[in-house]
């Protein structure tokens, strides 16, 4: 029974991570060499690039959820006329191209689009959004803050209310029980979606190519020029371990993190 998905583990991921290996460690006569890893760690500039997309994805992170976090209160304990409103809210983007998305905002924060228009009326005519960090951030948010919403939704939705009620019966406010008894509550939830969201905001190419146009430079927009444009498989192939380390990295810190809550 298992033996379907095992092929199709093999053949989707055993056998690209093989792929990938091969190539990070291959130098161009086909011998093998550390020489992309070690560019990687002499550039001062990959540095910065690693930096960069860690620091966007963990803004994108922070957005998510404080956008997030009051859409998923909203959902399950909100009054039921606007529930489904603001579920179709949540699942558009999921249910929309990215290619699609993402020229929408290219219009939208264009020099000439509603929102560049808005702040030229309020005096805000220097700001210019578009292949700009901020733009790129933006599109990223709206991209993958569903992720977020949904994650945290399920975890609400567990709380006992029972617990929110005996803390305002003992005289603790709104902001007291939420910070005491909802929030805690929902840590889980919290700490999944915020995973979700920063590995794959990390991994988007998409988003930071259009909105950013060669300005905003990420490790995949780096990885997809070495490999398309630079024809330098090795580099792109090593960047792309990277990454993938990474991402693992941030996994195992989330479980970690996750089992502390359990545990308290």
């Amino acid at each position: 029974m298992l033996a379907p998905l095992g092929v199709i583990f093999v053949i989707g991921f055993v056998l690209p991570l093989v792929l990938l290996l091969r190539y990070a460690f291959q130098a161009p006569d086909g011998a093998f060499s550390v020489d992309a890893f070690a560019t990687i760690l002499q550039t001062p500039q990959y540095a910065a690039l690693i930096g960069r997309t860690l620091l966007l994805s963990l803004i994108t992170v922070v957005c998510s959820a404080l956008i997030g976090y009051p859409m998923a209160l909203a959902i399950v304990r909100g009054p039921r006329s606007i529930r489904g409103l603001l579920l179709a809210v949540v699942t558009m983007p999921m249910l929309t191209s990215v290619v699609v998305k993402t020229f929408g905002w290219s219009v939208m924060l264009s020099s000439t689009g509603p929102v560049q228009q808005a702040l030229n009326a309020i005096g805000l005519d220097g700001v210019r959004l578009l292949f700009t960090p901020v733009g790129v951030t933006i599109g990223l948010v709206h991209t993958y803050f569903p992720f977020m919403v949904l994650s945290l939704i399920t975890s609400i939705a567990a709380i006992d209310r029972r617990t929110e009620e005996a803390a305002q019966s003992l005289g603790s406010g709104p902001l007291r029980v939420f910070w005491l008894i909802t929030l805690p509550q929902s840590l889980e939830g919290l700490l999944a979606g915020a995973a979700l969201t920063f590995v794959t905001s990390m991994s988007a190419l998409v988003t930071p190519q259009l909105l950013g146009g060669g300005k905003v430079t990420t490790i995949v927009t780096v990885i997809f020029q070495q490999a398309t444009v630079a024809q330098n498989w090795s580099l792109a192939a090593a960047l792309g371990i990277v990454l993938l380390v990474i991402t693992l990295m941030i996994l195992l810190l989330q479980t970690m993190a996750v089992r502390r809550v359990l545990q308290r």
